[in-house]
């Protein structure tokens, strides 16, 4: 086999799993969105998992968003780096536990739906978690392993548990 026929095969998958995003069943397709070997392919099916993705923008493997597809929860703007096993949860809820729901500080607290807008030019490291409803401003730079659990001004560089202003940035 030489390089030009596997090229060929690529281009053929790639141009098929495009074509038939419409009909993919819906377990295929998020497991494409979220784990597909190729960027390209997990940004065309990323609005399958509640994703809008921006121009030039592509998630690393293993983007994780809570809840998976139903409408748009993730927003992300204009070249964005997403690295490995970003985790955006926009609803939040102690699902399993009818108890716990009912409690005043879990119910009004802690239980939250609410999107997430992310801005142009971000930069989001590997295993960063992302709560419900945070505005991530213009060229931020959110540190690997990182929660973020407030909004985050734009030209700024936020790390820890949770995340925390390390520096602001300078444009030259």
């Amino acid at each position: 086999m030489n390089k030009e026929f596997l090229q060929a095969i690529d281009d053929w998958l790639y141009e098929f799993l495009l074509k038939t995003k419409p009909i993919m069943p819906t377990r295929i397709a998020k497991w494409i969105a979220l784990y597909y070997t190729d960027a390209r392919v997990r940004k065309a099916y990323s609005d399958i998992i509640g994703v809008k993705m921006g121009e030039g923008t592509y998630a690393n493997i293993g983007l994780s968003v809570i809840p998976l597809g139903k409408g748009e929860h993730v927003n992300i703007g204009k070249n964005v780096s997403i690295g490995p096993n970003a985790t955006f949860i926009a609803d939040s809820g102690a699902n399993n536990s009818p108890e716990l729901n009912k409690m005043p500080y879990v119910r009004d607290k802690l239980t939250k739906y609410a999107p997430i807008v992310v801005d142009d030019e971000v930069w989001i490291g590997a295993n960063v978690t992302i709560l419900p409803g945070i505005h991530i401003g213009r060229c931020s730079v959110i540190g690997a392993g990182s929660v973020v659990t407030k909004d985050v001004m734009p030209y700024t560089i936020i790390a820890g548990v949770p995340a925390r202003e390390i520096q602001r940035l300078t444009k030259e």
